[in-house]
């Protein structure tokens, strides 16, 4: 018997709960309530509303309905299991103005908040309150602990002006870090040295310009990571097109090189270093090193030539290379399939090692050990503190997966942020909401999977940054085409906004519904599972529906668990 085809009356409902309440943290800690729960009762005419609001409940639920005119008993039994936590949205605010608006880095406030850095090309409209200065420009948003907007900036010249990253300075304020194809005009005091040019803006903890650089040569310079150096400078890593020209000491090595600069407190240079070989080398993140180094990582498709000393494995490489103090290269390493593999975040290890993240679609070959679930996969690269490979990981489904931030957690694990276009497939243990969703995957410390989590609407949905909160959570970042669907609550503003998500620590309430026509608490062979229920969380009114095999799983968030 197909249950969603039968016509049924409620005709009466009662809940008869047994609890011990336990009330847990993150890592399982707990404490007895000086309480029991009351109980509660939800009525609602053809659905069937289980509230649970407790990390272990046995609820039984019994309902009399008049089927075909016969009376049956449907009995339904869960247990909440409350060592499974896993991470589900606490808050979210889509922001941005009536064009598009894109988010690619987050970092702490010291007051709770975060500093949001990406570029807008909306006018005064929707959250936006300054008109654009030309094309795109800097669009910095402080918002509050809870995702409140607290203030904003429209920062930019003539023509586009993209920011890629921001780091924290030591007075309280922010440097920011892109690229500009500005000349003199708006904010910008300094022509364009070629086409783009690096643009470092330093603000103050209320978005005011302090000061800013313009740093470039004849060519195309793209800035892409900034991070703080001991001595109160900053490191600016991205990659560069120009020969000797304007603030560039070397000629290219190759169509595009590694340009890392070396600023001092006030933005000006200190020294610099063009990193590359004979073909395309572009570098996208930074990590400082215990002995005041830097370790870059980006992709190459280059050979044995100027500073590359190892081939390329297959189209494009990860390639990490370990500068010292002053930029002088320590070593290197090519890291690769057959195909191409594109890393894009890099972060350091308690032993000293890091990790490296990016997108792969190799199969086995090279230094690749596992085959591509899809068109690209996550592919997570733990190496030690000379570059050699520890431990490695292939993550993704059937489609597309990418993956743009590492972050670590207090576990000693990573927790794996980016784009993913695949269903239930592979390591993909959820549908795609949309075209594209963010995909947050939590690792341990050799790289097995923990828990993962797909967030997003029935558009394009694209997480750049992650960010660790104090509470245990993680702030996500990027921006989204979508509407309200899906996990989506609010419509966009334009075209696309900012997307910003916190996730908080959950347990997972998992559980199945069943007829059991007999009572006697087991499924019997011919008892049907019940699906299209469904199942309310009743402190916080987070809902889920029951699948075709009658099972369902929701997410407490362990903050909301108070007495």
């Amino acid at each position: 018997m197909r249950w969603r085809d039968v016509l049924f009356k409620l005709y009466n409902f009662v809940f008869y709960c047994k609890a011990k309440l336990l009330s847990h943290n993150a890592f399982g800690s707990s404490q007895t309530p000086s309480k029991p729960l009351e109980k509660t009762t939800n009525h609602s005419n053809n659905l069937l509303d289980l509230p649970c609001i407790t990390s272990k409940i046995l609820i039984r639920v019994i309902m009399k309905l008049k089927l075909l005119s016969t009376f049956i008993f449907l009995l339904t039994s869960f247990f909440c299991n409350a060592q499974n936590t896993q991470y589900d949205i606490q808050w979210q605010n889509t922001i941005g103005g009536n064009n598009w608006d894109q988010l690619y880095s987050i970092t702490p406030a010291p007051d709770g908040g975060y500093i949001l850095g990406g570029y807008s090309h909306s006018n005064i409209s929707g959250d936006k309150t300054e008109n654009s200065i030309g094309g795109v420009d800097y669009w910095v948003v402080k918002i509050d602990s809870l995702g409140a907007i607290v203030w904003q900036n429209t920062i930019g010249g003539n023509n586009d002006d993209r920011l890629c990253s921001i780091t924290s300075s030591p007075d309280g304020g922010y440097v920011l870090g892109g690229y500009s194809y500005s000349n003199i005009s708006g904010d910008k005091t300094e022509n364009s040295n070629g086409v783009a040019d690096y643009w470092v803006v330093k603000i103050d903890s209320l978005g005011n310009i302090v000061w800013q650089n313009t740093i470039g040569g004849g060519g195309d310079d793209y800035l892409y990571s900034i991070t703080s150096s001991p001595d109160g400078g900053y490191v600016l890593g991205g990659w560069s097109y120009s020969n000797i020209s304007g603030d560039k000491t070397e000629n290219s090595n190759g169509s595009s090189d590694y340009w890392v600069v070396k600023i001092d407190n006030l933005g000006a240079i200190v020294w610099q270093n063009t990193i590359g070989g004979n073909g395309e080398d572009q570098l996208y993140s930074i990590a400082p090193t215990p002995d005041g180094g830097y370790v870059l990582g980006g992709w190459s498709n280059s050979n044995i030539s100027g500073d590359k000393t190892e081939n390329s494995n297959g189209g494009y490489d990860y390639w990490v290379v370990k500068i010292d103090s002053l930029g002088a290269i320590v070593w290197q390493n090519t890291i690769g399939g057959s195909n191409n593999d594109y890393l894009n975040s890099i972060t350091p290890t308690p032993d000293g090692g890091y990790v490296l993240g990016g997108g792969s679609s190799s199969n086995i070959s090279g230094d690749k050990t596992e085959n591509s679930n899809g068109t690209y996969d996550y592919w997570v690269v733990k190496i030690d503190s000379l570059g050699a490979i520890v431990w490695q990981n292939t993550i993704g489904g059937i489609d597309g997966d990418w993956l743009y931030s590492i972050t670590s957690s207090p576990d000693g694990g990573y927790v794996l942020g980016g784009g993913s276009s695949s269903n239930i497939s592979g390591d993909k243990t959820e549908n795609s909401n949309g075209t594209y969703d963010y995909w947050v995957v939590k690792i341990d410390s050799i790289g097995n999977i923990i828990w993962q989590n797909t967030i997003g609407g029935s558009a394009q949905d694209w997480l750049n940054s992650i960010t660790p909160t104090p509470d245990g959570g993680y702030v996500l970042g990027g921006y989204s085409y979508s509407n309200i669907s899906g996990d989506k609550t609010e419509n966009s503003n334009g075209i696309l906004d900012y997307w910003v998500v916190k996730l908080s620590p959950s347990n997972r309430i998992t559980g199945k519904l069943l007829a059991d026509v007999n009572q006697n608490n087991v499924q019997d062979s011919s008892e049907a599972n019940i699906s299209g229920i469904k199942i309310t969380e009743a402190s916080t009114g987070r809902y889920t529906f029951s699948q075709a095999d009658g099972s369902y799983s929701i997410g407490v968030l362990i903050q909301l668990l108070t007495l």
